[in-house]
């Protein structure tokens, strides 16, 4: 049989409230996540746990640049960085892509301006077979239905779709690659 372990209760807040997000094994083998609130400024957090219950809270979202309440998981990259998507604050106050190191240095990418760019990205990132990020935002667009969006790894992004509700809308789920290289969602 299998036997169910914790390996990390959210108490206080402060390591973290509401964590939405699945968890990531990064190269490291150990796990990493997301909470939409708590920490040192209520905006969440990233946090690693390793395999045994060592737990380390690695950065709290303040809302400004960084973004605030990460909803989706992380995904890391190629050069070994961890990139992704937080729902709320940036320069427009609707969303960021960040990054950040192993270390917890973390820095916003890009401020999505509800434009053909999006809003308010749930939906995590996935990195492509051309080393490009690709993501989904739940509102904005040329319909204010959503979009699907390419960045480079230093930040640049790229408007891909904008849903016009035939073709469905407001993406929750992060895409995938198949191996035709087509993306799904």
């Amino acid at each position: 049989g299998y036997t169910l372990s914790t390996l990390h209760s959210f108490g206080s807040g402060a390591d973290g409230a509401a964590p939405y997000s699945g968890l990531m094994q990064g190269r490291d083998h150990a796990l990493y996540g997301t909470t939409v609130n708590g920490g040192n400024y209520g905006g969440g957090v990233v946090y690693r746990v390793a395999t045994n219950g060592s737990f380390s809270l690695l950065y709290s979202f303040a809302g400004g640049n960084d973004g605030a309440s990460p909803y989706a998981g992380l995904v890391q990259g190629t050069n070994d960085l961890f990139y992704g998507t937080a729902s709320s604050g940036g320069a427009n106050g609707i969303g960021t892509v960040f990054r950040m190191t192993a270390g917890g240095v973390a820095t916003g990418l890009f401020s999505f301006t509800g434009g053909v760019d999006g809003d308010t990205p749930l939906a995590g990132l996935v990195q492509g077979s051309d080393g490009r990020l690709y993501g989904a935002a739940v509102e904005g667009g040329s319909n204010n239905l959503g979009t699907v969006f390419g960045m480079t790894a230093a930040g640049a992004v790229t408007p891909l779709c904008s849903f016009n509700g035939d073709d469905g809308a407001f993406p929750y789920a992060a895409l995938v690659q198949g191996s035709d290289g087509n993306f799904y969602g």
